[in-house]
Protein backbone atom coordinates (compact mmCIF):
# COMPACT_ATOMS: atom_id res chain seq x y z
CA UNK A 1 0.00 0.00 0.00
CA UNK A 2 3.09 2.57 0.61
CA UNK A 3 4.24 1.71 -2.87
CA UNK A 4 0.58 2.86 -4.16
CA UNK A 5 1.05 6.33 -2.96
CA UNK A 6 4.29 6.97 -3.98
CA UNK A 7 2.93 5.66 -7.47
CA UNK A 8 -0.49 7.09 -8.04
CA UNK A 9 -1.27 10.54 -8.95
CA UNK A 10 -4.67 10.46 -6.79
CA UNK A 11 -6.40 10.98 -3.56
CA UNK A 12 -6.01 7.87 -1.77
CA UNK A 13 -7.73 6.66 1.21
CA UNK A 14 -5.84 3.05 2.88
CA UNK A 15 -7.98 0.63 5.26
CA UNK A 16 -5.25 -1.62 6.94
CA UNK A 17 -5.32 -3.41 10.87
CA UNK A 18 -4.04 -1.67 13.98
CA UNK A 19 -1.33 -3.35 15.82
CA UNK A 20 -0.86 -2.22 19.36
CA UNK A 21 2.22 0.26 18.33
CA UNK A 22 0.52 1.87 16.06
CA UNK A 23 -2.18 4.88 15.66
CA UNK A 24 -5.53 4.93 14.67
CA UNK A 25 -4.90 7.10 11.94
CA UNK A 26 -1.83 8.63 10.26
CA UNK A 27 -1.48 10.58 6.57
CA UNK A 28 1.01 9.25 4.31
CA UNK A 29 1.79 12.53 1.76
CA UNK A 30 -1.44 13.29 0.78
CA UNK A 31 -3.00 9.66 1.78
CA UNK A 32 -5.05 9.06 4.61
CA UNK A 33 -4.70 5.42 6.16
CA UNK A 34 -7.39 4.49 8.85
CA UNK A 35 -6.66 1.23 10.74
CA UNK A 36 -9.10 -1.01 12.51
CA UNK A 37 -7.99 -2.00 16.16
CA UNK A 38 -8.23 -5.44 16.59
CA UNK A 39 -7.55 -6.08 20.21
CA UNK A 40 -8.09 -9.57 21.55
CA UNK A 41 -10.05 -10.47 19.20
CA UNK A 42 -11.75 -14.04 17.23
CA UNK A 43 -11.07 -14.25 14.36
CA UNK A 44 -14.66 -13.99 13.58
CA UNK A 45 -14.90 -11.02 15.21
CA UNK A 46 -11.73 -9.63 13.52
CA UNK A 47 -13.32 -10.30 10.68
CA UNK A 48 -16.54 -8.81 11.39
CA UNK A 49 -14.40 -5.34 12.93
CA UNK A 50 -12.38 -5.21 9.92
CA UNK A 51 -15.01 -5.60 6.96
CA UNK A 52 -17.29 -3.09 8.62
CA UNK A 53 -14.83 -0.21 8.76
CA UNK A 54 -14.08 -1.24 4.59
CA UNK A 55 -17.60 -1.08 4.44
CA UNK A 56 -18.32 2.23 6.33
CA UNK A 57 -15.60 3.83 4.39
CA UNK A 58 -16.70 2.39 0.81
CA UNK A 59 -20.59 4.52 1.90
CA UNK A 60 -18.94 7.31 2.92
CA UNK A 61 -16.94 8.49 -0.21
CA UNK A 62 -17.30 8.35 -3.74
CA UNK A 63 -14.09 6.17 -5.38
CA UNK A 64 -13.39 5.93 -8.60
CA UNK A 65 -11.17 2.32 -7.65
CA UNK A 66 -11.63 0.05 -4.95
CA UNK A 67 -8.68 -1.80 -4.96
CA UNK A 68 -8.37 -4.94 -2.23
CA UNK A 69 -5.24 -6.90 -0.88
CA UNK A 70 -7.57 -9.69 0.79
CA UNK A 71 -11.26 -11.30 0.09
CA UNK A 72 -13.56 -10.46 3.30
CA UNK A 73 -12.55 -6.10 1.95
CA UNK A 74 -13.62 -7.69 -1.41
CA UNK A 75 -16.84 -8.92 -0.14
CA UNK A 76 -17.53 -5.73 1.62
CA UNK A 77 -16.77 -3.95 -1.08
CA UNK A 78 -18.92 -6.27 -3.62
CA UNK A 79 -21.64 -5.54 -1.25
CA UNK A 80 -21.58 -1.65 -2.23
CA UNK A 81 -21.34 -1.31 -5.75
CA UNK A 82 -21.60 2.19 -6.60
CA UNK A 83 -20.08 2.45 -10.35
CA UNK A 84 -16.07 1.89 -9.26
CA UNK A 85 -13.86 -0.58 -10.54
CA UNK A 86 -13.32 -3.20 -7.68
CA UNK A 87 -9.65 -4.17 -7.99
CA UNK A 88 -8.93 -7.35 -6.37
CA UNK A 89 -4.94 -8.20 -5.31
CA UNK A 90 -4.82 -12.01 -4.36
CA UNK A 91 -1.78 -10.76 -1.68
CA UNK A 92 -3.08 -12.57 1.83
CA UNK A 93 -3.47 -15.85 2.99
CA UNK A 94 -5.06 -17.08 6.21
CA UNK A 95 -3.86 -19.53 9.10
CA UNK A 96 -4.25 -23.30 7.07
CA UNK A 97 -6.82 -24.15 9.65
CA UNK A 98 -9.52 -26.27 7.96
CA UNK A 99 -12.35 -23.91 8.95
CA UNK A 100 -11.02 -20.65 8.33
CA UNK A 101 -9.63 -21.89 5.04
CA UNK A 102 -12.87 -22.80 4.16
CA UNK A 103 -14.32 -19.27 4.93
CA UNK A 104 -11.67 -17.87 3.06
CA UNK A 105 -11.91 -19.42 -0.13
CA UNK A 106 -15.82 -18.99 -0.25
CA UNK A 107 -14.95 -15.09 0.43
CA UNK A 108 -11.89 -14.91 -2.31
CA UNK A 109 -14.59 -17.29 -4.75
CA UNK A 110 -16.57 -14.36 -4.56
CA UNK A 111 -14.67 -11.80 -4.60
CA UNK A 112 -12.82 -13.38 -7.81
CA UNK A 113 -16.45 -13.19 -9.28
CA UNK A 114 -16.98 -9.63 -7.92
CA UNK A 115 -13.53 -8.14 -9.71
CA UNK A 116 -13.04 -6.30 -12.43
CA UNK A 117 -9.67 -6.63 -12.27
CA UNK A 118 -7.47 -9.62 -10.57
CA UNK A 119 -3.48 -9.08 -9.82
CA UNK A 120 -1.40 -11.56 -8.71
CA UNK A 121 2.30 -11.83 -7.89
CA UNK A 122 3.18 -14.03 -10.57
CA UNK A 123 2.37 -16.45 -13.52
CA UNK A 124 1.95 -19.44 -11.38
CA UNK A 125 -0.53 -17.40 -9.96
CA UNK A 126 -1.94 -16.51 -13.27
CA UNK A 127 -2.52 -20.01 -13.89
CA UNK A 128 -4.16 -21.23 -11.05
CA UNK A 129 -6.49 -18.48 -11.31
CA UNK A 130 -7.32 -19.14 -15.22
CA UNK A 131 -10.75 -19.09 -16.38
CA UNK A 132 -11.93 -17.97 -13.19
CA UNK A 133 -11.81 -14.20 -13.52
CA UNK A 134 -12.51 -11.80 -16.05
CA UNK A 135 -8.88 -10.37 -16.55
CA UNK A 136 -5.97 -11.25 -14.63
CA UNK A 137 -2.67 -9.14 -14.35
CA UNK A 138 0.82 -10.24 -13.21
CA UNK A 139 2.75 -7.66 -11.22
CA UNK A 140 5.76 -8.89 -9.76
CA UNK A 141 6.46 -7.60 -5.85
CA UNK A 142 9.26 -4.90 -5.37
CA UNK A 143 11.52 -4.41 -2.42
CA UNK A 144 13.22 -0.93 -1.93
CA UNK A 145 16.91 -1.68 -2.48
CA UNK A 146 18.01 1.68 -1.51
CA UNK A 147 16.47 1.45 2.37
CA UNK A 148 17.94 -2.44 2.32
CA UNK A 149 21.32 -2.05 0.69
CA UNK A 150 23.56 -4.35 2.42
CA UNK A 151 26.73 -3.58 4.54
CA UNK A 152 29.56 -5.57 5.97
CA UNK A 153 29.09 -7.28 9.10
CA UNK A 154 31.85 -8.66 11.18
CA UNK A 155 30.83 -12.54 11.82
CA UNK A 156 30.38 -13.49 14.89
CA UNK A 157 31.61 -17.09 15.57
CA UNK A 158 29.25 -19.68 14.70
CA UNK A 159 26.97 -19.51 11.59
CA UNK A 160 23.74 -17.24 12.14
CA UNK A 161 20.65 -18.52 10.14
CA UNK A 162 17.88 -16.44 10.07
CA UNK A 163 14.04 -16.73 9.93
CA UNK A 164 12.01 -13.10 9.29
CA UNK A 165 8.41 -13.47 9.43
CA UNK A 166 5.07 -14.18 11.00
CA UNK A 167 5.05 -17.55 13.09
CA UNK A 168 1.81 -18.89 10.57
CA UNK A 169 1.41 -22.69 10.31
CA UNK A 170 1.91 -21.64 6.66
CA UNK A 171 5.58 -20.80 6.96
CA UNK A 172 6.00 -24.34 8.61
CA UNK A 173 8.21 -23.99 11.06
CA UNK A 174 8.27 -27.18 12.53
CA UNK A 175 9.75 -28.73 9.58
CA UNK A 176 12.41 -25.65 10.03
CA UNK A 177 13.00 -26.71 13.67
CA UNK A 178 13.57 -30.63 12.74
CA UNK A 179 15.90 -28.95 10.04
CA UNK A 180 17.46 -26.66 13.03
CA UNK A 181 18.36 -29.63 15.54
CA UNK A 182 19.66 -31.87 12.23
CA UNK A 183 22.49 -28.94 11.44
CA UNK A 184 22.95 -28.11 15.26
CA UNK A 185 24.25 -31.35 15.60
CA UNK A 186 26.71 -31.25 12.69
CA UNK A 187 28.42 -27.46 13.30
CA UNK A 188 27.57 -25.06 15.78
CA UNK A 189 25.04 -21.96 15.21
CA UNK A 190 22.88 -19.63 16.55
CA UNK A 191 19.05 -18.76 15.13
CA UNK A 192 17.05 -15.66 15.12
CA UNK A 193 13.75 -16.19 14.54
CA UNK A 194 11.87 -12.87 14.50
CA UNK A 195 9.05 -11.09 13.01
CA UNK A 196 5.76 -11.97 14.30
CA UNK A 197 3.73 -9.16 16.48
CA UNK A 198 1.55 -11.82 17.62
CA UNK A 199 2.78 -12.30 21.58
CA UNK A 200 0.05 -15.69 21.57
CA UNK A 201 2.47 -17.09 18.39
CA UNK A 202 5.67 -16.02 19.96
CA UNK A 203 4.94 -17.85 23.34
CA UNK A 204 3.78 -21.15 21.08
CA UNK A 205 7.26 -20.86 19.19
CA UNK A 206 9.16 -20.78 22.45
CA UNK A 207 7.37 -23.63 23.57
CA UNK A 208 8.11 -25.81 20.44
CA UNK A 209 11.58 -24.75 20.51
CA UNK A 210 11.94 -25.70 24.23
CA UNK A 211 10.47 -29.17 23.43
CA UNK A 212 12.49 -29.51 20.51
CA UNK A 213 15.67 -29.06 23.09
CA UNK A 214 16.64 -26.09 21.39
CA UNK A 215 16.64 -23.35 23.78
CA UNK A 216 20.38 -23.05 23.78
CA UNK A 217 20.65 -22.74 19.73
CA UNK A 218 17.07 -20.86 18.86
CA UNK A 219 16.49 -17.46 20.18
CA UNK A 220 12.22 -16.07 19.48
CA UNK A 221 12.25 -12.43 19.41
CA UNK A 222 8.87 -10.05 18.60
CA UNK A 223 8.42 -7.98 15.53
CA UNK A 224 12.06 -5.61 14.67
CA UNK A 225 11.56 -1.48 13.50
CA UNK A 226 12.16 -1.35 10.43
CA UNK A 227 15.43 0.32 10.56
CA UNK A 228 16.69 -2.42 12.02
CA UNK A 229 15.96 -4.77 9.76
CA UNK A 230 18.64 -4.14 7.51
CA UNK A 231 20.97 -5.22 9.86
CA UNK A 232 19.63 -7.97 11.01
CA UNK A 233 19.73 -9.52 7.83
CA UNK A 234 23.10 -8.44 7.34
CA UNK A 235 24.57 -9.95 10.23
CA UNK A 236 23.25 -13.49 9.01
CA UNK A 237 25.01 -16.31 7.28
CA UNK A 238 22.36 -17.95 5.59
CA UNK A 239 18.63 -16.51 5.65
CA UNK A 240 15.17 -19.24 5.76
CA UNK A 241 12.34 -18.98 3.84
CA UNK A 242 10.17 -22.05 4.78
CA UNK A 243 6.73 -22.55 3.26
CA UNK A 244 3.79 -25.04 3.70
CA UNK A 245 1.67 -25.97 0.59
CA UNK A 246 -1.34 -25.41 2.22
CA UNK A 247 -3.20 -23.83 -0.36
CA UNK A 248 -4.96 -25.30 -3.32
CA UNK A 249 -4.74 -24.87 -6.67
CA UNK A 250 -0.40 -23.94 -6.91
CA UNK A 251 -1.55 -20.19 -5.04
CA UNK A 252 1.44 -19.22 -2.47
CA UNK A 253 1.84 -16.55 -0.16
CA UNK A 254 4.91 -14.69 -0.80
CA UNK A 255 6.97 -13.30 1.54
CA UNK A 256 8.39 -10.20 1.78
CA UNK A 257 11.48 -10.92 3.69
CA UNK A 258 12.61 -12.94 0.79
CA UNK A 259 13.37 -9.90 -1.29
CA UNK A 260 14.99 -8.21 1.77
CA UNK A 261 17.32 -10.78 1.82
CA UNK A 262 17.91 -10.63 -1.95
CA UNK A 263 18.79 -6.56 -1.40
CA UNK A 264 20.87 -7.01 1.82
CA UNK A 265 23.13 -9.43 -0.13
CA UNK A 266 22.40 -12.76 1.60
CA UNK A 267 21.92 -16.12 0.83
CA UNK A 268 18.92 -17.88 0.49
CA UNK A 269 17.42 -21.26 1.21
CA UNK A 270 14.14 -21.48 0.80
CA UNK A 271 10.80 -23.57 -0.07
CA UNK A 272 10.24 -24.87 -3.58
CA UNK A 273 7.30 -24.11 -4.13
CA UNK A 274 4.58 -22.28 -7.35
CA UNK A 275 5.62 -18.39 -7.16
CA UNK A 276 8.85 -18.44 -5.03
CA UNK A 277 10.63 -20.64 -7.30
CA UNK A 278 9.79 -17.81 -9.99
CA UNK A 279 11.20 -15.21 -7.40
CA UNK A 280 14.54 -17.41 -6.44
CA UNK A 281 15.63 -20.41 -9.31
CA UNK A 282 17.07 -23.25 -7.64
CA UNK A 283 20.90 -23.17 -7.76
CA UNK A 284 20.64 -19.46 -9.68
CA UNK A 285 19.49 -16.92 -7.01
CA UNK A 286 18.89 -19.62 -4.23
CA UNK A 287 18.74 -23.26 -2.86
CA UNK A 288 15.59 -24.43 -2.78
CA UNK A 289 14.16 -27.78 -1.05
CA UNK A 290 10.76 -29.86 -1.09
CA UNK A 291 8.34 -28.36 1.30
CA UNK A 292 8.10 -30.34 4.24
CA UNK A 293 11.31 -32.07 4.21
CA UNK A 294 13.64 -31.18 6.93
CA UNK A 295 16.46 -33.44 5.58
CA UNK A 296 16.54 -31.47 2.26
CA UNK A 297 16.07 -28.21 3.68
CA UNK A 298 18.99 -28.89 6.29
CA UNK A 299 21.40 -30.49 3.42
CA UNK A 300 21.10 -26.77 1.62
CA UNK A 301 21.89 -24.87 4.80
CA UNK A 302 25.03 -27.39 5.25
CA UNK A 303 25.74 -27.05 1.89
CA UNK A 304 25.82 -23.12 1.74
CA UNK A 305 27.75 -22.80 4.71
CA UNK A 306 30.85 -25.06 3.40
CA UNK A 307 30.85 -23.90 -0.06
CA UNK A 308 31.80 -20.30 0.19
CA UNK A 309 32.00 -20.12 -4.36
CA UNK A 310 28.29 -21.34 -3.82
CA UNK A 311 27.33 -19.06 -1.60
CA UNK A 312 28.89 -16.02 -3.37
CA UNK A 313 27.64 -17.10 -6.87
CA UNK A 314 23.77 -17.52 -5.13
CA UNK A 315 23.87 -13.99 -3.34
CA UNK A 316 25.44 -12.21 -6.47
CA UNK A 317 22.67 -13.25 -8.61
CA UNK A 318 19.91 -12.69 -5.86
CA UNK A 319 21.07 -9.15 -5.30
CA UNK A 320 21.25 -8.45 -8.95
CA UNK A 321 17.90 -10.31 -10.01
CA UNK A 322 16.43 -7.67 -6.49
CA UNK A 323 17.82 -4.74 -8.15
CA UNK A 324 17.12 -5.28 -11.92
CA UNK A 325 13.54 -7.23 -11.66
CA UNK A 326 12.09 -6.79 -8.13
CA UNK A 327 12.88 -3.50 -7.23
CA UNK A 328 10.31 -0.88 -5.53
CA UNK A 329 10.68 1.57 -8.39
CA UNK A 330 9.50 -1.12 -10.88
CA UNK A 331 6.27 -2.21 -8.94
CA UNK A 332 5.67 1.72 -8.91
CA UNK A 333 5.69 1.91 -12.80
CA UNK A 334 3.69 -1.16 -12.98
CA UNK A 335 1.24 -0.08 -10.85
CA UNK A 336 1.13 3.50 -12.47
CA UNK A 337 0.32 1.54 -15.75
CA UNK A 338 -2.32 -0.62 -14.27
CA UNK A 339 -4.35 2.35 -12.78
CA UNK A 340 -3.73 4.24 -16.33
CA UNK A 341 -5.81 1.95 -17.99
CA UNK A 342 -8.41 1.85 -14.91
CA UNK A 343 -8.47 5.67 -15.40
CA UNK A 344 -6.75 6.95 -18.91
CA UNK A 345 -5.57 10.37 -17.87
CA UNK A 346 -5.27 9.90 -14.20
CA UNK A 347 -1.58 9.15 -14.42
CA UNK A 348 -0.45 10.40 -17.25
CA UNK A 349 2.17 13.79 -15.92
CA UNK A 350 4.24 17.02 -17.99
CA UNK A 351 7.15 16.89 -15.26
CA UNK A 352 8.11 20.27 -16.47
CA UNK A 353 4.57 21.90 -16.37
CA UNK A 354 2.73 19.54 -13.85
CA UNK A 355 5.81 19.61 -10.83
CA UNK A 356 5.32 22.94 -9.47
CA UNK A 357 2.73 25.17 -7.80
CA UNK A 358 1.50 28.06 -9.10
CA UNK A 359 2.08 29.79 -5.97
CA UNK A 360 5.62 29.40 -6.25
CA UNK A 361 5.19 32.36 -8.72
CA UNK A 362 3.87 34.53 -5.62
CA UNK A 363 6.26 33.97 -3.32
CA UNK A 364 8.75 34.74 -5.72
CA UNK A 365 7.47 37.98 -6.48
CA UNK A 366 6.61 39.10 -2.73
CA UNK A 367 10.20 37.86 -1.92
CA UNK A 368 11.33 40.21 -4.78
CA UNK A 369 9.09 42.26 -3.20
CA UNK A 370 10.25 42.69 0.54
CA UNK A 371 13.72 43.78 -0.71
CA UNK A 372 12.16 46.58 -2.42
CA UNK A 373 10.88 47.89 0.80
CA UNK A 374 13.63 48.49 2.50
CA UNK A 375 14.38 51.54 0.20
CA UNK A 376 10.50 52.48 -0.68
CA UNK A 377 7.19 53.40 0.54
CA UNK A 378 5.69 50.81 -2.11
CA UNK A 379 2.89 48.64 -0.39
CA UNK A 380 2.16 45.24 -1.85
CA UNK A 381 -0.94 43.25 -1.26
CA UNK A 382 -1.21 39.26 -2.10
CA UNK A 383 -4.56 37.03 -2.81
CA UNK A 384 -5.35 35.20 0.16
CA UNK A 385 -3.49 31.96 -0.34
CA UNK A 386 -3.38 28.64 1.54
CA UNK A 387 -0.94 28.98 4.56
CA UNK A 388 -0.32 24.76 3.79
CA UNK A 389 0.58 25.41 -0.03
CA UNK A 390 2.93 28.53 1.27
Amino acid sequence: MLGMVDALRAELDLVTVKTEQLSHIKRIGEARMFRVPMGAATPAHQRELYTRAVGRQIEAEPYDVVHVFDPWAGVAAAERRRGFTLVYEVASFPDPDPDELALWLEAHEDTLAAADRVIVPTEAARRALAGRATRIDVLPPGVDVGALDWAEVPRFGAARLLYLGPFKAARDLDTTLSAIARIAALRPVRVLMAGDPDHRRRQSLRQRVEAARLADVVEVRGEPSPTSVPGLIAAADVCLVPAAPFYPGGMAELPQPLLEHLACYRPVVAANLPGLSEIVRDEREALLHPPGDAGAQADAVLELLRDAVLRERLTEAGYRRARDELSAGARRRRVRQLYESLAPGTQLLDPWRDNFEEITGLIELSTNALEQLKTTDTVITLPDTDPGSA
